[in-house]
């Protein structure tokens, strides 16, 4: 087993600002900025705060993902597609998109297939990350909604949205003993400390979504 060092969890890590809901244009900016030092994957931003953020961030050299159909997954294709496409233009890097959750609950398993696909389009060769929201699903049901995600060519999971949900190391290890390198998994939800982002990457996982993201990198220094 590879070991997990300081390094590669600072690179896997997704950081959000994760303070009370819609925080302002300023406090957004400010978080940015002081994830400027840290050699993390992306920031993880909601679709409006993109453009204000962008210039500044590009200029450090560092990447932006979007959240888009978050956290619920409950936006017509249209809508999803149209918020993607404008984080895009406005500058962002990754793109995190929820799939349309109450059709694959309700088993219409062709509808979030089809849903789908353009957005992979849309990301045209950017990071995009298929939002499952495992904690809602059974084992049967995560091990199919992985394998939409793996036959239509997606690049990587995101578990969950967070706000409440935490992800398990046994959802990891499901996809990670069934699927292998077939798909990559960012987890979400529930990692707040060094450990957690330790046992979670020593589970499977490449990325770590966090708003604990300083948190856990402080504790590597103790």
């Amino acid at each position: 087993m590879t070991k997990i060092t300081r390094e590669i969890v600072e690179q896997g890590i997704d950081a959000s600002i994760g303070a009370a809901p819609a925080p302002t244009v300023e406090q957004v900016t400010e978080f940015a900025k002081s994830t400027i030092p840290y050699n993390f994957a992306a920031i993880a931003i909601e679709p409006f705060y993109v453009p204000y953020v962008a210039p500044m961030y590009h200029e450090a050299g560092k990447k932006i993902c979007a959240l888009c159909n978050y956290p619920l997954g409950g936006m017509t294709f249209e809508d999803k597609y149209a918020q993607a496409k404008q984080a895009i233009a406005d500058g962002a890097d990754e793109l995190d998109c929820g799939i349309d959750i109450s059709a694959f609950m309700s088993g219409n398993y062709k509808k979030v297939e089809e849903d789908f696909k353009p957005m992979l389009e849309l990301a045209d060769g950017r990071v995009i990350k298929w939002l499952y929201f495992c904690s809602l699903m059974t084992e049967d049901q995560q091990l199919k909604c992985v394998e939409i995600a793996v036959k239509l060519g997606v690049p990587f999971l995101k578990t969950n949205p967070g706000y409440g949900f935490s992800t398990t190391l046994g959802n990891v290890r499901l996809v990670k003993k069934n699927f292998g390198d077939a798909i990559k998994i960012m987890t979400s939800g529930g990692v707040r400390t060094t450990e957690d982002a330790v046992a979670m990457m020593e589970a499977g996982a490449s990325r770590i979504a966090t708003s604990s993201a300083f948190k856990i990198m402080e504790g590597f220094d103790q």
